[in-house]
């Protein structure tokens, strides 16, 4: 996949486009992406994913610091690469073209530099100023700009349609199964690992403490979790809670730290990724480190067993 950032260095004849944010690449995104592929095997043109960074909410000052992401830009455009498009090309989202009229945005980007033979939108996309921008109007310059325009409905598993919001809503409810299954693979954040208080070590349960690299990207709801974690390329078996440690102290920061079971190298301001699993309990506040550490061993139970049966 090639990933660009000025729609004039792609040099197609012809293309198929979809269009989106694409947060997460879930269910629903790839069932657009399926169908976005597909012309582009009939027409033989590239496939091409148009998307904006950073989102527009950071642009616009709309509730900036309340963003909460699914995937960061890297993240992607991994998925992306691995569902086979031709070409991501990342436009940077300036005013400048939040202001451009979603008649100016078909045909200059879609028409005239894309070379657009088919566009596949989602079913609720909105673009252009002020989002006038759906796909209605597609259709209406569709003769007038030669392309064909397509439609896709709404993903849904188990009744309810898929969507980005949904998922980052499940998350932050603790609903990590529900989740994964929208997202169609295990949600994960990658960090790097910080000093820390080495309470856990003290109790026979050393842990990493995480600083996510990127700060947009949502946290599931405070508690423990079985995961994967990954480093240096290889996978390990941990527990993971994200809390404020109640049976420590009062008014303590918000931490992500894990337990990787058999694991004891020295792994200071190295980078890991963690893959969510399963929601094992809420985080509780026990009456003193052996009450804790006591729990803790019940936990490393409950995530080998977890991860033993999910696999890798």
């Amino acid at each position: 996949m090639k990933t660009i950032h000025n729609a004039t260095d792609l040099n197609f004849d012809c293309s198929t486009v979809t269009i989106g944010f694409f947060d997460g690449v879930h269910l629903g995104h790839k069932s657009i992406l399926r169908h976005t592929l597909s012309k582009a095997d009939e027409l033989h043109c590239p496939s091409v994913v148009l998307s904006f960074w950073p989102h527009p909410r950071i642009v616009l000052g709309k509730d900036a610091r309340d963003l909460r992401l699914l995937s960061t830009l890297t993240e992607k455009q991994e998925l992306l690469q691995s569902i086979g498009v031709s070409a991501f090309l990342q436009m940077e989202f300036t005013r400048e073209l939040a202001a451009l009229p979603a008649e100016d945005f078909i045909k200059n980007i879609l028409v005239d530099k894309l070379k657009a033979k088919h566009i596949v939108v989602g079913f609720n996309h909105h673009f252009g100023k002020g989002g006038k921008g759906d796909f209605n109007l597609l259709q209406q310059l569709s003769l007038k700009h030669g392309y064909t325009v397509e439609q896709v409905g709404a993903t849904q598993l188990n009744g309810a349609d898929v969507s980005s919001t949904k998922i980052r809503n499940y998350l932050e409810e603790g609903n990590l199964d529900t989740a994964n299954q929208m997202l169609g693979y295990s949600y994960s954040i990658t960090g790097t690992i910080e000093g820390g208080q080495q309470i856990g070590r003290s109790i026979g349960f050393p842990t990493a403490n995480i600083n996510p690299i990127d700060p947009h990207k949502i946290l599931p709801k405070l508690g423990v979790y079985a995961v994967w974690v990954t480093y240096n390329g290889t996978k390990y078996p941990a527990m993971l809670n994200i809390g404020i440690r109640p049976t420590i102290g009062n008014n303590l920061k918000l931490t992500v730290e894990a337990h990787i079971i058999g694991f004891n190298q020295n792994i200071y301001n190295q980078e890991i990724t963690i893959e969510f699993v399963k929601r094992i309990r809420d985080e509780v506040k026990f009456t003193g480190l052996a009450d804790l550490k006591a729990q803790l061993e019940r936990d490393r139970l409950t995530a080998l067993r977890t991860l033993n049966e999910i696999g890798k």
